[in-house]
């Protein structure tokens, strides 16, 4: 059986929720939001969901894997904006396999499993729906929750101070530490891996993972998230600024990515191989009379508490070169970590104003890229439909395969003059069905 999962996209009246992660990820006792729908499918019998993410769905990917672990499979699809219950089913459930009865064919992740109002309407209706729903999720079946008093639940590896006073309904997370003389309750979720020190009050409140919490602290009437503290009855936040009060626990890890640091090293090596050749544009332009650089301008979406923004930042390149050589100092961008070597092509503010529909706006949710999918396939430097349509389809199927496949194909482009020689038809036939292999042929009338 088959089932739909549809993520919220932003909502202004708790834009502060979705500032780091979507909102797909809200983390509610101990799991995240789209974790509980998908045991609610796997249960009603579904063996395969298809979950469609309009911000930021490679975290998301990277949060539900495949679905094994739930005995299912789970494709997470991007769209370009949330549908609705209707546009999804009309999309998707028109094909021969079974699905799900209505409704539990699709559904709109809004709210809690069985939850009995909507989870973003608001702050307070947040906390309240997290609440309620701790007081369901703390049942025996859930593997390591014990009820250690009446009205009191702690989970796996909990370690609490004997003269801390718990006062019910409070619900405790797993690998929670919770230190002498701090008062938890009434009314209060502490979720996994938070490290609540001496002397706290929290009442009221819900404190998210991985979150300290100092020492004479207290919470009353919020949502804690990291270092930022939300006010429910009076819709109000503030960034607290102070580590030792409030603060994110794994915001104090150093986290390497291995993938990105090696892409960083790789562009500092070819710098410095290939500094023979910056040598030779500088003495060329100087000759000339020559500035060698110019800067350019680029946007690239960001996270913002009102929504998502455009910022700009600056790039390089040489002047009067060759399209592939123009490009080395991005390089540089590289290692300072404003490009990747495959992404889409960086696009200046003018252009971006000039995206007519989601479709081509797809564009800007790549990441910028030294190499694109349309270098490769003779659309250099183009703003053309078709490049439009290759970075579009690029920024829904970027993956490590395609991205393999992209920079295997950009030495012989380059080697080429791709863009003269593929104009002129002078590449010969072979070459040309090989660099094409396995991407579809786009026309302007698709990118509408």
């Amino acid at each position: 059986m088959n089932a739909l999962l549809i993520c919220p996209h932003q909502r202004p009246s708790v834009a502060l929720l979705g500032h780091r992660e979507p909102l797909a990820l809200l983390p509610v006792c101990g799991k995240r939001l789209i974790e509980y729908w998908i045991e609610r499918l796997a249960d009603r019998g579904a063996r395969a969901v298809k979950v469609l993410a309009s911000d930021r769905p490679e975290q998301i990917r990277a949060v539900v894997g495949d679905g094994r672990r739930w005995g299912l499979r789970v494709e997470v699809i991007p769209e370009s904006h949330e549908l609705s219950i209707d546009e999804a089913r009309e999309k998707y459930c028109s094909d021969s396999r079974p699905w799900l009865s209505a409704p539990e064919d699709v559904q709109a992740m809004d709210c809690l499993p069985n939850g009995s109002a909507a989870l973003f309407a608001g702050f307070r209706s947040c906390f309240e729906q997290i609440l309620e729903f701790s007081a369901r999720a703390a049942t025996p079946t859930r593997i390591g929750l014990r009820e250690i008093q009446p009205g009191v639940w702690s989970g796996l590896r909990a370690r609490i101070d004997s003269k801390a006073r718990l006062r019910p309904p409070c619900w405790i997370g797993d690998n929670v530490r919770i230190g002498p003389r701090t008062v938890i309750g009434p009314n209060a979720v502490i979720d996994n891996r938070c490290f609540i020190e001496r002397g706290v009050e929290i009442t009221d409140s819900v404190i998210g993972p991985e979150t300290f919490v100092g020492a004479y602290t207290e919470i009353d009437d919020s949502l804690a998230l990291g270092n930022a503290l939300i006010n429910w009855k009076t819709n109000s936040h503030v960034f607290v600024p102070d580590p030792f009060l409030l603060n994110s626990i794994t915001g104090a890890r150093l986290r390497i990515d291995v993938p990105v640091l090696l892409g960083r090293l790789a562009a500092a090596t070819a710098m410095i191989l290939t500094s023979p050749l910056a040598l030779y544009v500088c003495i060329k332009c100087a000759f000339r009379g020559q500035q060698p650089l110019r800067e350019l301008v680029a946007v690239r979406p960001v996270m913002r508490l009102d929504g998502i923004s455009l910022e700009k930042f600056p790039y390089y390149e040489f002047t009067n070169m060759n399209r592939w050589v123009r490009r080395w100092p991005q390089l540089w961008s590289i290692v300072n970590g404003d490009f990747c070597w495959v992404g889409n092509r960086p696009m200046s503010p003018s252009r971006a104003e000039r995206m007519t529909d989601d479709f081509e706006r797809l564009w800007l949710h790549a990441p910028v890229g030294l190499v694109s999918l349309a270098d490769v396939r003779g659309w250099m430097d183009s703003f053309s439909d078709e490049a439009r349509a290759h970075a579009s389809f690029y920024a829904v199927q970027r993956g490590w395969g395609l991205d393999g496949q992209i920079l295997c194909r950009a030495p012989v482009v380059m080697a080429l003059s791709a863009q003269k020689l593929w104009e002129n038809n002078l590449v010969p036939l072979p070459v040309r069905q090989w660099l094409r292999t396995e991407y579809p042929t786009f026309t302007g009338n698709e990118t509408h």
